[in-house]
């Protein structure tokens, strides 16, 4: 996933900004956070976190969505790394290769982009950067940024997470290939991460 940082501001913007995703091949995963904005007086607080999944694979091809909590937040940076974490362990639960994450926060797309990983811009993030890294270093992962308006579902499974409150977590599969047992469900059963509750997860 390392690759060479050089150019002005805004060519290493375009270097890492895909404006087609839909034309990438293999599995394109969006991901995306939602909390309260920082402020040097809030406490740690909740955030939601949105994941979509989009397997070209296999067809007709699969959509998973996803919705989580993450408790415990401290900055919106964190809720950013948090979101691709428990995306990668995901992924990787699928058994999902050749995935490519797609995410709007350009901090993220940035530092994970790199080869070195020791100096993230919050150390606070340390611990989620480096689990999104051994989940997707040998599964021909890469991670690219998007614009906003191109991950809107994403965004909004995110808002829902963090306004849901009292949801029992009920996976959900529609998809025509899985009548008899879904991955889905046991995949997820497989992926624990401290501070997160799944919300609702769907496979059409």
């Amino acid at each position: 996933m390392a690759s060479t940082i050089a150019g002005t501001p805004s060519q290493q913007a375009d270097r890492y900004t895909v404006q087609v995703p839909a034309l990438l091949p293999g599995v394109r995963c969006y991901v995306d956070a939602s909390t309260v904005p920082d402020h040097p007086s809030l406490p740690p607080r909740m955030a939601g976190l949105g994941i979509l999944f989009v397997n070209t694979q296999v067809q007709p091809a699969q959509t998973i969505f996803i919705k989580a909590q993450l408790t415990g937040v401290q900055s919106v940076p964190i809720a950013e790394a948090a979101a691709l974490a428990l995306t990668a362990r995901v992924n990787e639960s699928l058994n999902f290769d050749n995935t490519t994450f797609l995410s709007d926060c350009q901090q993220s797309v940035h530092f994970l982009d790199q080869q070195d990983h020791t100096h993230p811009p919050d150390w606070r993030i340390k611990f989620f950067t480096q689990s999104f890294t051994n989940c997707s270093v040998h599964r021909r992962a890469k991670i690219l940024k998007i614009n906003r308006n191109l991950n809107t579902t994403a965004d909004g499974l995110a808002r829902q997470a963090f306004s849901a409150s009292g949801t029992r977590y009920q996976p959900v599969c529609s998809y025509l290939h899985h009548s008899h047992q879904c991955p889905l469900v046991e995949a997820l059963n497989s992926v624990n991460m401290q501070h997160v509750t799944l919300l609702s997860a769907s496979c059409c």
